[in-house]
């Protein structure tokens, strides 16, 4: 599928299609409707998604199927040195040559061990190291040590699935139980599993600018860079939702075609969201921006521009576009919620 209805156009009630590429979600965290509208682009589109809660108090997903975390273990350093720069929440410079040590077979001053072959061997050469070690590489060493007992017993106790088997539609990995840093090892394990054995599938990145940051490297980050660089071409997708702009990875955002772009107060976050539209095309007012509804969307690709009602998976198009039309209320959306949880509730019961 090329194009997937979004929704209806606010007044007119005039049904709006986007392309099915990367995509940017923003808006307020529960003012907007992130949520509500992947579920509603995820159900019509015809891929298989996969997105993940990492925080409780989120959105809930009404439409979807759960499934266990997904991780592999690897000990490349690139990949150790994302893990410790999202434990630090800092760049790692100097520290470089001694990561790249500890994760390869060594011979040498701080001592002498075989190429690790997991997570937990890596640590233990970084004890060996920081055994013999003095001056700053004692430091260096200490630190990496205890940024990797910090993560490696985590990882150990998370009951996760060696093996992705993701359904039709949205699926959705709860990691709300786990700290930061193993959450970004398990959105990356995903993104690498989709990047070289999946096709026609969407990865929802949540708290982009946290995942995916501008500043430093992440797991996730490097990851993503990679898919969005060459997933198209197999149809695999990235949708990054994020509160807003700021911080997310550069890469990532001159990769995406269509931006959604929901409620906004802060007045400096309404100035990003005015410079991602286009120039030749009718830009919305800083009020317009301000004043969105829940479900209220301005989506942008090309040289294409329209303020959209976002059809929820869980509602009719006639009653989506009457709210659109203003013949409803935004409200009677909750009506329709309502019925839908008691509906499924009494199935599982």
């Amino acid at each position: 599928m090329s194009a997937v209805l979004l929704g209806y156009e606010l007044r007119t009630g005039r049904p709006i299609e986007v392309p099915v590429g990367h995509m940017a979600i923003t808006g307020q965290s529960q003012a907007s409707g992130k949520t509500t509208t992947l579920e509603g682009l995820v159900s019509r589109c015809g891929l298989r998604a996969v997105a993940f809660v990492t925080k409780r108090g989120e959105g809930s997903f009404r439409v979807a199927s759960p499934i266990p975390p997904y991780f592999r273990d690897r000990c490349d350093w690139p990949f150790i040195k994302s893990i410790l720069e999202a434990t630090a929440s800092e760049k790692l410079k100097f520290q470089l040559a001694e990561i790249i040590k500890i994760c390869q077979h060594y011979s040498g001053p701080e001592g002498s061990w075989d190429e690790p072959k997991s997570l937990r061997d890596v640590m233990a050469n970084a004890e060996t190291a920081l055994k013999k070690a003095r001056g700053i590489a004692s430091r260096v060493y200490t630190e990496l040590f205890e940024y990797l007992r910090m993560v490696v017993p985590e990882i150990e106790r998370l009951p996760y699935s060696k093996k992705l088997k993701l359904r039709t539609g949205l699926n959705v990995m709860d990691l709300t139980d786990y700290d930061f840093p193993l959450q970004a090892l398990v959105v990356r394990s995903v993104i690498e599993w989709v990047h070289h054995n999946a096709e026609h599938t969407i990865i929802a990145i949540p708290e982009a600018w946290k995942f995916a940051p501008k500043q430093r490297g992440s797991p996730v980050r490097l990851a993503a860079e990679e898919l969005i660089r060459q997933g198209a071409a197999l149809k695999n997708f990235l949708w990054c939702d994020s509160q807003d702009l700021a911080g997310i990875s550069s890469v990532l955002l001159r990769q995406v075609t269509v931006w959604l772009f929901g409620v906004q107060r802060d007045p400096r976050e309404i100035e990003r969201t005015l410079e991602h539209i286009p120039a030749d095309t009718a830009k919305p007012t800083k009020r317009d921006i301000a004043t969105l509804g829940r479900g209220q969307f301005i989506v942008s690709f090309e040289r294409e521009m329209y303020r959209v009602y976002v059809q929820p998976a869980w509602m009719t198009g006639v009653h989506a576009e009457a709210i659109a039309r203003g013949e409803e209320p935004v409200e009677s959306a909750r009506e329709i919620v309502r019925d839908f949880d008691l509906e499924h509730a009494g199935e599982s019961e």
